[in-house]
């Protein structure tokens, strides 16, 4: 980059993206903007590591827990989304195995090649992807195929779906207040 007479080197801070981790079996997974590697923390060894994605040169992805345990990674190059398993081969080694490809431009209008489709999220437990593209925000379903509109066109970055959430008993909360 040049700055006047300055040569300055153009890099990229890595740091965790604004998104959603993933928890699968003893271990939760983040993104680091860099070129999405993932970082894995597992709890009961209290190590972490870095892992490299299955592709590198897209911004918007999801990590997922797979259906079989294991990690999995969603992402979209022109107009197909692409979903990804980490699975250990015959030697022992962790590998990412592509397992899918769908065909957007078949399932979703106005995701045609252009860019504008972009994965913002994943609702762990049911399987469901979101897509975000210049006519609106989809979900699909990944066991059935079913796609939904849910929002009309904005600017999504992340979505950070919830499926249910925990009130405590109003009593116990009040008798624990009052004991303090």
């Amino acid at each position: 980059m040049r700055d006047g007479n300055v040569v300055r080197p153009g890099y990229r801070t890595p740091y965790l993206q604004p998104r959603r981790g993933t928890l699968v079996g003893d271990a939760i997974y983040f993104t680091i903007r860099l070129d999405n590697t993932i970082i894995k923390y597992e709890w009961g060894q209290n190590c972490l590591s870095m892992i490299k994605p299955p592709i590198t040169d897209t911004f918007y992805i999801a990590l997922m827990a797979m259906e079989d345990g294991s990690l999995g990674f969603a992402c979209i190059e022109g107009s197909s989304l692409y979903l990804w398993s980490r699975k250990v081969n015959l030697e022992g080694a962790a590998e990412w195995v592509q397992c899918r490809v769908i065909e957007l431009e078949t399932i979703i209008p106005g995701a045609d090649s252009d860019g504008e489709a972009i994965v913002v999220g994943f609702a762990e437990g049911v399987g469901v992807i979101f897509i975000s593209t210049g006519v609106g925000l989809f979900t699909i379903e990944l066991k059935s195929g079913r796609v939904r509109e849910v929002d009309e066109a904005e600017v999504y970055f992340s979505v950070l779906p919830y499926m249910s959430f925990y009130t405590p008993d109003r009593g116990e909360l009040l008798s624990l207040a009052r004991t303090h």
